[in-house]
């Protein structure tokens, strides 16, 4: 099957290559700002118009903060089922302005929770969700009146707190944050628009939308400008919500430590003869180790983390590295030629693969002079899966059919790219 791919993203660059996972399971604990319209459904809703799966559960008792749920046996119990990729956590609304709280209770807590998903999922990412400023600031006090924010003067007074709250615990603990908060704000001071509900705390279901995009970048790392779920909002609306949310998120990723989790493949070489000694230079900012496929070009492969390879004759061969930390990935490749060569016969096509590893499809790029290309998918055995020819320059493969392993792609320019294959 060859499809043609057209991507227009005005004024947007999403994040490339950082997972391949068309399904993912996400917990949300919270209280009612996560509750309101059914936030963990929007989300559901937004993936399933891209296309994707959003497993979703949650526990989100009215009024919770963080520490109640270390004390929960319904959070404990879906904590420690294990498989979560994602564990979204929202702290009561308004514990991050009161400083005591804030140190005493919020930061504390926190870090013990991700302590405990991390038990019991190893895999696992925290997202802390940033909530938004009452509609017309004021004191936040505990019910005794004992501890005391500021008297914020107006929202983006309280929404500035918030904001200092969440990414600051969110850079301590090395964690992903959604800017909730932050694209509400964006909004509120670029127009008239309501986000609150009648009590000037919880959303609306405009706020839960605008909630529920913004989570949804922070989870699949991609823009949602084009998606044509909108919660019952008329659709001039959602197309201006999903502008502003994308803008927020997409400008300044590192604010948010949206690519925190994302290893980042490299390796040197060295060679004499025909071996060669690869080094890997690939890093990953978490405390996972990581997992190599090497794909040396001349249908042969490699998991080694440093491997040495002899190659059979003279030649230029196109080296390819994924790094894999649990979800997440990352390729990079390398020409280098083997003894002497006719420079003339270097190829004069890049060939791209994504997502990688991947689940059901991948997309591939080729960039060449030829009016056809053909191509091989076959195992690392040498075994030939299918071949084909394309008229296009940008493909789509169906791997469905296919169970889980590594396979190498090989076009008639003599490209080779490794793809994994994960369905669980």
């Amino acid at each position: 099957m060859k499809i043609k791919l057209i991507f227009l993203i005005a004024g947007i660059t999403a994040v490339s290559n950082v997972f391949a996972q068309d399904t993912l399971s996400v917990l949300f604990l919270g209280n009612s700002y996560t509750s309101y319209n059914n936030l963990p459904q929007l989300v559901q809703s937004l993936s399933s118009s891209a296309g994707k799966t959003l497993i979703i559960d949650s526990n989100m008792p009215g009024g919770y903060p963080i520490s109640s749920h270390l004390n929960d046996a319904t959070t404990f119990s879906k904590i420690s089922q294990g498989n979560w990729d994602y564990v979204v956590i929202q702290e009561q609304s308004q514990i991050p302005t009161i400083d005591y709280y804030r140190y005493n209770d919020m930061y504390p807590a926190l870090t013990d929770i991700k302590a405990l998903v991390e038990q019991y999922n190893p895999c696992a990412k925290i997202i802390t969700y940033m909530t938004w400023g009452r509609r017309f600031g004021g004191m936040q006090c505990d019910p005794n009146n004992t501890y005391c924010s500021p008297n914020f003067v107006n929202f983006n007074h309280m929404q500035d707190s918030l904001t200092s709250a969440y990414l600051e615990i969110s850079n301590q603990l090395n964690i992903q944050c959604a800017p909730v908060g932050v694209v509400w704000q964006n909004i509120l001071n670029d127009t008239n628009l309501v986000l609150h509900s009648g009590d000037n705390s919880h959303p609306n279901i405009d706020g839960s939308y605008v909630a529920a995009i913004t989570f949804f970048s922070s989870i699949w790392k991609l823009p949602t400008t084009g998606l044509n779920f909108n919660a019952g909002i008329s659709s001039s609306r959602t197309q201006y919500y999903q502008s502003i949310s994308d803008q927020t998120i997409f400008s300044n990723p590192d604010r948010w430590n949206l690519n925190i989790n994302k290893p980042i493949a490299g390796f040197t070489y060295s060679i004499i003869g025909n071996s060669v000694s690869f080094v890997n230079s690939s890093s990953s900012s978490t405390n996972n180790s990581l997992n190599y496929l090497w794909s040396f070009g001349d249908l042969n492969s490699s998991a080694e983390q440093n491997p040495n390879h002899t190659y059979a004759g003279s030649g230029i061969y196109n080296v390819s590295l994924i790094a894999s930390d649990c979800i997440f990935s990352d390729t990079v490749t390398f020409q280098i030629q083997i003894g002497t060569t006719d420079l003339n016969e270097k190829q004069s096509e890049t060939l791209k693969v994504f997502p990688n590893p991947a689940k059901n499809k991948v997309y591939i790029k080729l960039t060449n002079n030829s009016a056809t290309t053909n191509y091989i998918l076959y195992t690392v055995t040498g075994e030939i899966i299918f071949t084909d020819r394309t008229f296009d320059n940008e493909i789509i493969l169906d791997l469905s059919n296919l169970p889980n392993g590594l396979y190498l792609l090989r076009t008639s320019e003599k490209n080779t790219q490794p793809i994994k294959i994960i369905k669980e």
